[in-house]
């Protein structure tokens, strides 16, 4: 069995309520997701707290969401021609914190690219970031991707190395994809799952100073 990767002297670039995530120690263009264990998370709702004590895989639900639905468009839709708007993902690895997940990183220069959230928090989106953000949408309805959690935060604008050098610049769904209601309409078909985005879509908007137009399903700055 290989060593594991030692993240001991890294400190985390960003850390949730379940996951830490650190810098590829070996490779630059990767970051890697580390599942807490239970009792180092924080905030949770009781009602969280006592799913994950008291009904099987429901604290690795999430990750197990994301990767189906990961391993749903890539089958769907292979290589050269997908153009994936959300993250890839490149498999699990033993880390010294636990085990960890690993995914494409989305940089700008050496450090990670800014999210939407950051970028609306001081003034209306550029207009090549606003562009960016309407292309990766279109690629979300086109690829029919299922999104559970499409907030501010999850969207990350920068490049990404995908072999060969750093790519165009790009919005990228780095986080929160997968159908993770406890009622999973959105897995029930292609149409079900549009209504579903148009009402993430909405609501991402609204709470970003960004206008949704639901006929053409782009956003536009509320100017």
């Amino acid at each position: 069995m290989p060593l594991p990767l030692d993240l001991d002297g890294q400190t985390p670039i960003a850390a949730g309520s379940q996951r830490e995530i650190y810098r590829h120690p070996t490779d630059g263009g990767k970051l890697i997701k580390v599942l807490l264990d239970m009792p180092e998370t924080a905030g949770r709702s009781c009602l969280a707290v006592w799913a994950e004590r008291n009904i099987p895989h429901f604290a690795d639900m999430w990750v197990r969401q994301e990767y189906r639905e990961y391993l749903r468009m890539i089958l769907r839709n292979r290589p050269p021609d997908l153009h994936a708007p959300i993250t890839h993902m490149y498999g699990f690895v033993a880390t010294s914190r636990g085990l960890g997940c690993v995914t494409d990183a989305v940089l700008d220069g050496d450090g990670l690219g800014e999210t939407l959230y950051s970028k609306v928090q001081i003034g209306p989106l550029p207009q090549d970031d606003l562009a960016l953000l309407n292309d990766t949408v279109a690629r979300i309805y086109r690829y029919d991707i299922r999104a559970g959690d499409m907030t501010a935060r999850n969207f990350v604008f920068g490049q990404r190395d995908l072999g060969g050098g750093p790519g165009p610049r790009e919005c990228v769904l780095v986080d929160g994809f997968g159908d993770i209601h406890a009622i999973p309409y959105r897995s029930w078909g292609r149409r079900l799952n549009g209504i579903g985005l148009d009402d993430s879509f909405k609501r991402l908007g609204r709470r970003k100073g960004l206008v949704w137009q639901p006929h053409t399903r782009q956003f536009r700055n509320n100017t």
